[in-house]
């Protein structure tokens, strides 16, 4: 009975030039399946807020913080 993997393995190693086809990213692509930062869905990691089921962190401010007002403009002598 072939094996269908190693059949498809060799060919994108042929594909691949001889190199590893999952180091060359033909065979096996994680990164089609991972965010902008570099997470995959359900990753340890700290969240990021890409993926549905997580929310972003949410970091509360001890106190408010008001805006300071512009410098004043001095005119040119």
């Amino acid at each position: 009975m072939p094996n269908q993997f190693s059949d498809r393995y060799r060919a994108a190693m042929r594909h691949a030039g001889g190199c590893c086809p999952i180091e060359a990213g033909v065979l096996g692509r994680l990164a089609d399946h991972e965010c902008a930062h570099g997470r995959l869905p359900g990753d340890r990691t700290a969240k990021c807020g890409c993926w549905p089921q997580e929310n972003a962190p949410v970091i509360a401010l001890s106190r408010r913080l008001r805006p300071k007002p512009p410098p004043a403009r001095r005119k040119a002598a």
